[in-house]
Order: C-alpha cells, then sequence, then structure tokens
C-alpha cells in the first residue's frame, strides 16, 4: 500500500496574469498558475489549480509526477522528462525539452505502440519513411500505458525503469520531452485521474 504523499508549493507568483489574481483561463477553467516551489511531505496552503476534480502535476525541477485532490498530493512517482538536447538538419530542428503548460487529457491507453516522428530516423542515421509505414510504429517503446496530453505529448512507461531510478532528479533528464513512468506508476495514474483531467507541467 502507498503512503500518501503531500506537497508544500510556497507562493511566489512569477507575474501576475489576471489583474494579479494568479490565475489563467484554459478551456473555460480558472486554473493557478505561479512559479512555486514543491516540498514533499507537506500541504499546500491552497490548490494550484482550481478544479473540483484530480489533476496532475509535473513537476520539472524535481522530475516527479503528482496526483493532486485539490491541496492534497494523494500520490506520487519519479518520472523522466526531456534532456533539452537540439537536433537540427538543414531543413528541420527539434527541441527535446518537455514542454510547460497547462494540459488536459485527451486519452488514454494500454499497450500503446509508439510511432516513431522524423527525428527517430534522423538521429538513428536512417532515411525517413513515409508517415504510416510499418517501420514507424513500435509496440513496448512506451511501456505499458500512455496518458495522452496531446501535440505528441505523453505521460507514459517505459522499457528502460533504471533510468528512472536515480535519486538525482538532474540525471532522469533522459527523454525526448515526453514524461516517463515505470509501467506500474504508468499504470496506477491511469486509474487514479480520467480523461479530461488537468495537467500542470512546470
Amino acid at each position: 500500500m502507498k503512503t500518501l504523499v503531500r506537497a508544500t508549493l510556497p507562493l511566489a507568483l512569477a507575474a501576475a496574469p489576471l489583474a494579479g489574481q494568479g490565475v489563467l483561463e484554459f478551456d473555460g477553467s480558472p486554473l493557478v498558475y505561479e512559479d512555486r516551489i514543491l516540498e514533499r511531505e507537506h500541504d499546500a496552503d491552497r490548490s494550484l489549480v482550481h478544479s473540483e476534480d484530480r489533476y496532475v502535476v509535473v513537476h520539472l525541477a524535481e522530475n516527479r509526477v503528482f496526483v493532486f485532490e485539490g491541496e492534497r498530493a494523494i500520490w506520487s512517482a519519479p518520472a523522466g522528462t526531456g534532456d533539452g538536447f537540439r537536433l537540427e538538419t538543414s531543413t528541420h530542428s527539434w527541441d527535446f525539452s518537455t514542454p510547460k503548460g497547462m494540459f488536459k487529457i485527451k486519452r488514454m491507453e494500454k499497450d500503446p505502440v509508439w510511432q516513431a516522428p522524423d527525428w527517430w530516423y534522423v538521429e538513428n542515421n536512417r532515411p525517413i519513411p513515409a508517415y504510416d509505414h510499418p517501420s514507424r510504429f513500435h509496440p513496448g517503446e512506451m511501456g505499458n500505458s500512455a496518458v495522452y496530453l496531446g501535440d505528441g505529448l505523453a505521460i507514459h512507461g517505459t522499457r528502460y525503469p533504471n533510468l528512472l531510478l536515480n535519486p538525482d532528479p538532474e540525471a532522469r533528464r533522459v527523454s525526448h520531452g515526453c514524461i516517463r513512468l515505470t509501467n506500474e506508476s504508468a499504470r496506477e495514474l491511469m486509474h487514479l485521474v480520467d480523461v479530461g483531467a488537468t495537467v500542470l507541467v512546470y
């Protein structure tokens, strides 16, 4: 049985997004968006996201994924995030940082199949095939579960859980932008939140 994890989120506004209220609108819902430091083992002073439902927080400095109910973190797991590397060709450029912002869970999938994007072929010195070519489809690459946030971004499992076990958050910057969890944690996350839930990545 997992221990509940709680988080302290000091109020340190980076900027006042809406008349000093520290709230942004996202898909018609008000959301708190503040620059806060996450420390586990404490209560938050108030909810990061104005929502009656559970929501997800991906804290990039700590490289950790949290599920919150209001001010209380009820679950968390270490995560792997983008390594920030840039790959460029004469016609394209890719930035492998994890994008920050507010997202909604678009869909969830068990046993997802990864469709390799063009950068994977460039990175591996292979010719780029047609978009729907069979060589692009890689079963197991995203582990056993995926939570899709749109625009090619997902929280998903991995074939390499050892990369997520280093206690140093900096050492867990191992992805091309997606948020990786162990397969166990990715499957647990799917059972804790619903499609449509808010995800704050910062």
